[in-house]
C-alpha cells in the first residue's frame, strides 16, 4: 500500500525539484524578465497562438514519459549519467503546464 505520508514525501519531493528546475531552465524560457518569451518568439514564426506553442512543448514532454513507460524502459531517478531519469521528465511536464497556464491566464488579460 502507498501510504498518504509516502504520497506527502513523493509531493514536496516533486514541488523542490520542480523549483529548482524551473530557475535553472529559466534561460531555456526567456532570456530575459518575460517568462513567456520563448513562446511568443515560436509563436510569431509559426503564426499560431502563444497558448499552442506552450501545449506543443508540453506534449512533447508527454510523448516522452509515454514512451518511457509503455515500453517499461525508464530509469525512475532525476539524472543519472545517461541524461535525465523519468522524475526530471514528469517535473519538466509539470512545469510546462504553468507555463501554459501563464500563456492563457495572459491571454485572458488581453482578451477578456
Amino acid at each position: 500500500m502507498y501510504t498518504p505520508s509516502q504520497f506527502n514525501k513523493l509531493c514536496g519531493e516533486f514541488k523542490e525539484r520542480e523549483d529548482e528546475i524551473m530557475d535553472f531552465k529559466r534561460i531555456e524560457y526567456a532570456a530575459n524578465e518575460d517568462r513567456l518569451e520563448n513562446f511568443r518568439t515560436i509563436s510569431e514564426f509559426t503564426e499560431t497562438s502563444m497558448e499552442q506553442v506552450a501545449l506543443l512543448y508540453l506534449l512533447k514532454h508527454i510523448q516522452s514519459i509515454t514512451v518511457a513507460v509503455k515500453s517499461d524502459r525508464y530509469r525512475w531517478c532525476w539524472e543519472d549519467d545517461d541524461g535525465e531519469g523519468l522524475k526530471q521528465r514528469i517535473a519538466d511536464a509539470r512545469n510546462y503546464l504553468l507555463l501554459l497556464a501563464a500563456a492563457l491566464e495572459e491571454r485572458c488579460e488581453i482578451y477578456g
